[in-house]
C-alpha cells in the first residue's frame, strides 16, 4: 500500500524531471541561432523554422529572435550591408523556394560548423552547443526555476532593421536615358534657323528610300571619382561610341532608326569599364487620311549608378508596343499596348562580394491612351493615361519582399508649335500601388517636358523633364521615385563654333525608409567644326549627390576632350 508520503515522494520528483525537461528546451530555443539559409523561409524574415533535436523531437518557432543572420551582420558592419542583402546558398543546397511554390528539404540542424556563409569581415553569434545546455539543466531546480523566470526579461524585444543601415544601402537604378549627365540634348533642339549653319551638316548616304548617318566619337580625358562615392579614386577615362541614324524619305508612312554603342574604359578602375548599346525603332503605317498603326522597338544594354561598387551591375531592357491612331475632326485619340523585359546582372560591392540582383528580373506589359484635341493650329491640349503591371521572376526576393506591383499615370499638358518654341509639356500624378500590404505605396506629382526655344538666330535652349517609379533592390524600399530636369543652352559664335552651358537636377525619394537624394550638374564644353566630317568636342563637368545619409554624399569632376567622324 502506496502511503501518502510516498505518493508525495513520487510527484515531487515526476516535477524535476518534467522541469528539467523544460529548462532543456527553453535554455536551447533561446539561444541566437545560426540558420542555414535552407532553413529560412522567404518572407518570414522575423521568424526562424528550425528542427530541434531534443529528446520529443518537436519543431519549434522561435518568434522572440530579434532577426535573422543578414540583419546581424549589418548591425556590426554597415559598410558592407549591400552584401548582406542575399544569403549565399551553400554548396548542393536547394535554392530557396517562395511560399506556394516549394519546401525547405527537412532534416536535422547541427548546432557546429558554420553552415550560413558571412560577407567578408562581418561577424554573427553563434549557438553554444546542445551539450552545454544539458549541462545547465543538471543544476538544482530551485536555480532552473530562476533561470527560466530570468530568461524572457534578458531577450530584447523584437526591432525592425534600423533605418540608417537600410538608407546606406546601395540602389542601383535603371534611370531614362534622356537626362543622363553626359547625354548632350542637341538631338532635340530645333533645326537650324540660318543658312550658315548648313554646310557643317553631315550629309548622310541614301539606301534606297532610307537615308543613313553613321558617326563616330572618340574622347578622353579624366574622372576625379568615377565609383561615384566619398574619397573616391581618380582615373583617366577613355570613350569610344559609334552611332548610326536611319531616316525614311517617303511622301506616306514612316520608319525611323537609331543605334548607338560605346566603351568606357577607367584605366585605374578597370573593374567598372563597361560597354554600353541602345536601340530604337520607330514606325507608322498610314492606312488612311485620319488612321495609322503605330509601333515601336526598343533595346538598351547599359550599367547601371552603383556609387562605390567594384563592379557595376548590369540591365538589359528591351520591348515594344503597338498601337492605333485614329482623327476624329479636331480630336485625336491614340491607344497601345506596351511590353518590356527588365533582366538584372550581379555586381561586386567589395572583394569577392557580389550583390545578387537576380530577384529584380520582372515582365511588364501595359496600356496607354492619349487623346489630344487641336485647339489652334498652334496649340493642342492633351490627357494621357497610362497602367503597367510589374511581375517578378520570383515572387519573393532574397529579403523574403513581395515586390509585384500596378502603377497607373494620369497627366495633362499641351504640345506648342509657336515657331521659335516647339515642343510639349505636362503635369500629373503617379501611383504604383504594391502587392505586399507591408510595403509602402510609391506615389506623387510628376512632370514631363520636351521643350526647344531657338531665342535668337544663334543661340537655343532646350529643356528636357522626366518623372518615373524605379525598381531597387534595397531593404524595406518599395522603391525610388526619381524627378529629373535638364537645362542646355547653346550658343553659335560662328557657324564653324558652338559653345554648351548644361545644368541638370535630380531627386530620388527611397519609399519606404525617409532617404532623399539630391544629384546636381553643371557642364559646360564647345565644338569645333573643321568642315562637314569632322569635329572637335570639349566637356568639363561636375556632378554632385547630396543625400540625407550623409555616407552618400560624393562629388566628382570629369574633363574630356574628343573628336567626331560623321557622314
Amino acid at each position: 500500500m502506496v502511503t501518502r508520503s510516498q505518493r508525495g515522494v513520487t510527484l515531487a520528483l515526476v516535477e524535476v524531471l518534467l522541469l528539467t525537461v523544460m529548462v532543456v528546451d527553453a535554455a536551447s530555443a533561446q539561444q541566437t541561432i545560426k540558420a542555414k539559409p535552407t532553413d529560412v523561409v522567404p518572407g518570414r524574415a522575423d521568424r526562424l523554422f528550425f528542427r530541434h533535436v531534443t529528446a520529443r523531437s518537436i519543431y519549434y518557432n522561435v518568434p522572440r529572435i530579434t532577426s535573422d543572420s543578414r540583419t546581424l551582420m549589418m548591425r556590426q558592419d554597415p559598410r558592407g550591408v549591400s552584401a548582406l542583402l542575399r544569403p549565399v546558398r551553400e554548396a548542393g543546397a536547394p535554392s530557396l523556394a517562395a511560399p506556394g511554390k516549394g519546401a525547405a528539404a527537412a532534416g536535422g540542424f547541427a548546432f557546429g560548423p558554420a553552415n550560413f556563409q558571412p560577407a567578408r569581415g562581418a561577424l554573427m553569434a553563434t549557438a553554444e552547443p546542445v551539450r552545454e545546455a544539458a549541462r545547465a539543466a543538471q543544476s538544482a531546480p530551485q536555480a532552473a526555476a530562476r533561470q527560466m523566470a530570468a530568461a524572457p526579461a534578458a531577450l530584447p524585444p523584437p526591432a525592425k532593421p534600423a533605418e540608417t543601415v537600410a538608407a546606406a544601402q546601395p540602389a542601383a537604378v535603371l534611370r531614362n536615358r534622356d537626362v543622363l549627365p553626359d547625354r548632350n540634348l542637341d538631338t532635340v533642339r530645333p533645326p537650324p534657323v540660318t543658312a550658315e549653319a548648313k554646310p557643317y551638316d553631315p550629309t548622310g548616304l541614301t539606301v534606297g528610300s532610307f537615308l543613313v548617318k553613321p558617326a563616330v566619337e572618340i574622347q578622353a580625358g579624366y574622372d576625379t571619382n568615377p565609383t561615384r562615392r566619398a574619397g573616391g579614386p581618380g582615373s583617366p577615362v577613355a570613350i569610344v561610341a559609334t552611332e548610326v541614324s536611319v531616316r525614311s524619305q517617303w511622301e506616306r508612312h514612316q520608319l525611323n532608326a537609331d543605334f548607338r554603342g560605346a566603351y568606357t574604359e577607367d584605366t585605374n578602375v578597370r573593374s567598372i569599364s563597361h560597354p554600353t548599346f541602345e536601340a530604337r525603332a520607330q514606325g507608322r503605317y498610314d492606312v488612311t487620311e485620319g488612321t495609322a498603326v503605330t509601333g515601336e522597338a526598343r533595346f538598351v544594354n547599359d550599367a547601371l549608378t552603383l556609387p562605390g561598387a567594384l563592379k557595376l551591375p548590369r540591365a538589359t531592357s528591351f520591348g515594344g508596343s503597338a498601337g492605333v491612331l485614329q482623327k476624329i475632326g479636331p480630336t485625336e485619340i491614340a491607344f497601345k499596348g506596351t511590353a518590356d523585359r527588365v533582366v538584372f546582372n550581379d555586381a561586386v560591392i567589395t572583394a569577392n562580394v557580389p550583390l545578387r540582383t537576380q530577384d529584380r528580373n520582372y515582365t511588364q506589359p501595359g496600356a496607354q491612351v492619349r487623346v489630344t484635341y487641336v485647339l489652334t493650329p498652334t496649340i493642342s491640349p492633351f490627357v494621357d493615361m497610362s497602367f503597367d503591371r510589374r511581375n517578378h521572376d520570383l515572387q519573393v526576393d532574397f529579403n523574403g519582399q513581395r515586390r509585384d506591383s500596378s502603377g497607373i499615370s494620369a497627366r495633362g499638358g499641351a504640345v506648342v508649335n509657336l515657331g521659335s518654341l516647339t515642343g510639349e509639356a505636362s503635369v500629373g500624378y503617379l501611383t504604383r500601388r504594391m502587392d505586399s500590404p507591408l510595403m509602402p505605396n510609391v506615389s506623387g506629382v510628376i512632370a514631363d517636358a520636351t521643350l526647344a526655344w531657338a531665342a535668337t538666330d544663334a543661340t537655343t535652349f532646350v529643356l528636357v523633364a522626366r518623372s518615373q517609379a524605379s525598381e531597387t533592390p534595397a531593404l524595406n524600399v518599395s522603391g525610388i521615385l526619381s524627378r529629373d530636369v535638364i537645362l542646355q543652352m547653346d550658343h553659335q559664335f560662328e557657324p564653324w563654333l558652338v559653345g554648351t552651358l548644361r545644368g541638370g537636377y535630380g531627386q530620388d525619394q527611397f519609399v519606404g525608409i525617409g532617404r532623399t537624394d539630391q544629384r546636381m550638374f553643371v557642364a559646360a564644353g564647345g565644338t569645333y567644326k573643321m568642315n562637314r566630317n569632322i569635329q572637335l568636342k570639349s566637356e568639363v563637368r561636375t556632378e554632385w549627390t547630396r543625400s540625407n545619409i550623409v555616407m552618400n554624399n560624393f562629388m566628382a569632376v570629369v574633363g574630356v576632350v574628343g573628336v567626331r567622324f560623321q557622314y
